[in-house]
């Protein structure tokens, strides 16, 4: 299998790099991602251009910004793939902040279809990563479907479209988290998660039972953030039609593998802030049960939740799953030995006990009156309330050993206190229930 590596320009590639300029100029107009390639006939002038970049004492204006210039090669081979150019911050240039964002990024057109755009982007925001980055800002034009599949699949979220007047075109803003979901997905067993145990099954259970209070026959349901299917497929085993939508690649694949003949079930690859391929009042039922986990501001909260009620039918119920606070305090922070670490980071007011999260920690979590505030002014009457687990996690290896028998009955308990004011806030989990207006 070809590995795919980053090299500096350099004078040893002055033959490749003349014959990608002229290869690339040959098909398009401007080669993006090369630090202005197009504008030298001469590579060892534009190898030079590209060392000035790398210090802010060397930049030729002060407009300019510190950038790193890399070609994507195969290992131990000189052909030039393509090109990415990658800014390590955009404050003092405004044409970035607005419509170039941190990376740019071109394939040389021989080498096109050949999926090296992804590879050299996931090398990027690696790069990115090294640098201490947060989160990237890339763009493309709002014409260009492949480079939109390109970011997207890389977990890219749509911010909004501006009119970039120096080319006469509308150009999509896209922002990439460097310690995004896929990495935990990726790494984790997402699939078992809610059947490996009896005490894992509670969660499930519990969000089914609810589930199955609303949901009739014929209903057309959407779940987002469908994760690898375990609640799109249990519902399809039951007959009905379900639409899947899911940012991340292995979860997705997952999903697919599991399919069955006489599924009526579609799965994409798509995000919770953006339905634009739902028409509004689309749906009977919506889930939700696993983009709130992973959303850090309440303006990507909010949306996510709005895009929910959209393609929801009026008066159609939505399912809206989160992360709880306390019970991580107690349990990773307290019991864990980690309580003075993550105040330490920040992540625990020392006050309020009220907990941070950002995308760095990959689940942000959430107390009751937080959840409150996000369905403020939104077209929608809660249900229910409930909180899906309690303190089943924290006890799971007596529920593990229980008979069935016995598991039945903590089950019959469990249900008849999840709703229970004085007890929702023990939880890993809750599951909130809203019906659209």
């Amino acid at each position: 299998m070809e590995k795919l590596i980053f090299v500096r320009p350099g004078a040893e590639y002055a033959d490749e790099i003349r014959a990608y300029r002229q290869e690339s100029l040959a098909a398009d107009k401007n080669i993006h991602g090369s630090s202005g390639l197009q504008n030298y006939r001469d590579p060892i002038r534009w190898i030079e251009s590209c060392r000035l970049f790398t210090s802010r004492e060397t930049l030729p204006s002060k407009n300019f910004v510190e950038s790193d210039q890399y070609m994507l090669v195969r290992e131990g081979e000189g052909r030039v793939l393509g090109m990415l150019n990658l800014r390590r911050y955009l404050d003092g240039n405004e044409l970035l902040k607005e419509f170039g964002g941190h990376i740019g990024y071109s394939v040389r057109p021989s080498e096109r279809k050949k999926g090296y755009a992804k590879k050299m982007l996931a090398l990027g925001l690696d790069k990115c990563r090294e640098l201490g980055l947060d989160k990237v800002l890339l763009t493309c034009k709002a014409s260009n479907e492949a480079s939109r599949r390109t970011i997207l699949a890389l977990g890219g979220v749509y911010e909004r479209t501006v009119f970039y007047p120096q080319e006469q075109c509308d150009m999509e803003r896209y922002w990439i988290s460097l310690y995004p979901v896929s990495d935990y997905y990726r790494n984790n067993d997402e699939d078992g998660r809610l059947v490996r145990s009896k005490h894992r099954t509670v969660e499930f259970l519990t969000t089914m039972r609810y589930i199955e209070r609303y949901i009739k026959t014929g209903d057309k349901v959407i779940e987002i953030g469908a994760g690898t299917g375990r609640y799109s497929l249990a519902l399809a085993d039951r007959g009905y039609r379900v639409d899947a939508v899911e940012l991340v690649d292995h979860n997705i694949e997952i999903f697919k593998s599991k399919i069955k003949p006489g599924h009526e079930v579609t799965i994409r690859q798509g995000n919770a802030l953006d339905l634009s391929f739902a028409a509004d009042n689309s749906y009977d039922i919506t889930l939700l049960l696993g983009p709130m986990y992973h959303l850090f501001t309440f303006g990507d909260k909010q949306r996510a939740l709005s895009e929910a009620l959209r393609v929801t039918k009026k008066g159609g119920p939505v399912f809206a799953a989160y992360c709880i606070a306390d019970m991580s305090i107690f349990g990773y922070g307290f019991q864990g030995g980690n309580i003075h670490r993550l105040i330490e980071m920040g992540l625990i007011d020392t006050q309020t006990f009220k907990a941070k999260s950002t995308a760095r920690e990959v689940f942000e979590l959430h107390r009751k009156e937080d959840i409150d505030a996000l369905m403020q002014g939104l077209p929608a009457r809660r249900l229910h309330y409930a909180a899906t687990d309690l303190y089943t996690l924290s006890m799971g290896e007596a529920v593990d050993a229980m008979d069935d028998e016995t598991f039945a009955l903590y089950l019959k308990y469990h249900y008849s206190i999840c709703e229970r004011p004085d007890m929702v806030g023990l939880t890993h989990h809750s599951l909130d229930v809203f019906r659209k207006l």
